[in-house]
């Protein structure tokens, strides 16, 4: 073997083994490294207009973003965990009551009115030979949803050590991604083993899908989510938190979204004699939860994804059931990354058109950095 191949071969085993025990040291921070990352990429634009302000000193400017981040994110979300707990707990009570065979009154009493007792016999019929009973079959799996909501509210409030080590190390990851985010992000471009129009094409690309995906997905989610909880709230329904946070992950789903929460809530109101609640929660869901996807969502990314919103919703799906939350803004990263290289190999290993720079492109801000 020549010299030179082994010693490569070499000094490959030693950097694989080098980003191995890496990522074993890294991997248990995963999460709130990660949200430290979103939460300073969406900032980072109030980050430099603080930093303007405070005439250069970067500490300081860094210092009060993070505390603003405390108190505008961390504290509203620790309030609205515990809040989400108890919710939880005793819609998770009511299932298990329903399918140990106790019944819940409410339902029971809806099942027998006049309106509703012909739908039932009807699906009883046309199920009754498929070997479908919807009772069994619904039941478990609203009692998953609820355990999984309950599972991550209480896990959070139970390991609270746990929970304080990650929010430290989140915030002083923080505070380096304000201090220190520029030259990081120019020393990263640096090191990519690209040409410089491919790195300003990725660049761009990957800025205006993490603005998509943390701005507009998961802002438009979140507003939807409180919405919904609103709505239910003045309704008179139970569990507003728990039901507007069912919402905000249904806002992933597309076409249907919301409605899947809100919809079954309004008729369950009309049917239970709540006719003025029950239109104004039809009227609530129609015009302020599902128009907010339509307002909010280009406020937010000001239409400059340029990716389809089926690919987006297909990513921010896919991403939060492999990753859970922070999955809605990873997964629409990853399929846009994996577009762009597979458009820059296409364009140098068949000759197809290269992508245009951003000077060049639709909407292009001539590589304005994320």
């Amino acid at each position: 073997m020549d010299r030179r191949v082994f010693w490569a071969l070499v000094a490959y085993t030693f950097a694989l083994l080098f980003f191995y025990l890496l990522y074993r040291i890294l991997a248990p921070f995963g999460v709130p490294l990660v949200w430290a990352a979103v939460i300073g990429v969406a900032t980072y634009p109030l980050y430099e207009r603080l930093l303007l302000r405070f005439r250069g000193r970067d500490w300081l400017a860094s210092t009060v973003m993070t505390v603003l981040v405390v108190l505008v994110f961390v504290l509203p979300t620790a309030g609205l965990v515990a809040l989400l707990a108890g919710e939880a707990a005793d819609a998770y009570k009511l299932l298990e009551a329903a399918g140990g065979g106790r019944g819940v009154p409410a339902l029971e009493g809806l099942a027998l009115h006049p309106s509703v007792t012909p739908w039932i016999a009807r699906a009883e019929r046309l199920l009754r030979p498929l070997g479908i009973d919807v009772t069994a079959s619904l039941l478990p799996v609203a009692r998953q949803a609820v355990a999984s909501l309950l599972g991550i509210a209480t896990g959070v409030a139970k390991n609270v050590f746990i929970s304080l080590l990650y929010l430290v190390v989140m915030l002083v990851v923080l505070f380096f991604i304000y201090k220190d985010g520029a030259r990081l992000e120019r020393e990263f471009w640096e090191v990519m083993p690209l040409r410089d129009r491919d790195k300003a094409v990725l660049k761009e690309k990957l800025s205006r899908v993490l603005k998509a995906g943390i701005v507009g997905i998961l802002g438009t989610c979140l507003a939807q989510g409180i919405l919904g909880g609103i709505g239910f709230w003045i309704a008179g329904l139970p569990s507003p938190v728990l039901f507007g946070s069912l919402m905000a992950v249904a806002a992933l789903i597309p076409f249907v979204g919301t409605a899947l929460i809100w919809l079954p809530g309004a008729v369950y109101l009309l049917l239970a004699g709540k006719t003025a609640k029950g239109i104004f929660l039809l009227i609530w869901g129609v015009l302020a939860i599902g128009s907010a996807d339509n307002i909010i969502r280009p406020l937010l990314i000001g239409g400059k994804a340029e990716m389809p919103v089926s690919v987006m919703a297909l990513g921010a799906i896919g991403g939060f059931a492999a990753f859970g939350l922070i999955g809605v803004v990873v997964g629409p990263v990853l399929l846009s990354l994996f577009l762009s290289l597979f458009e820059i190999y296409k364009a140098g290993a068949f000759g197809a058109p290269e992508p245009a720079p951003p000077s060049q492109g639709p909407g292009g801000e001539g590589g304005k950095p994320a």
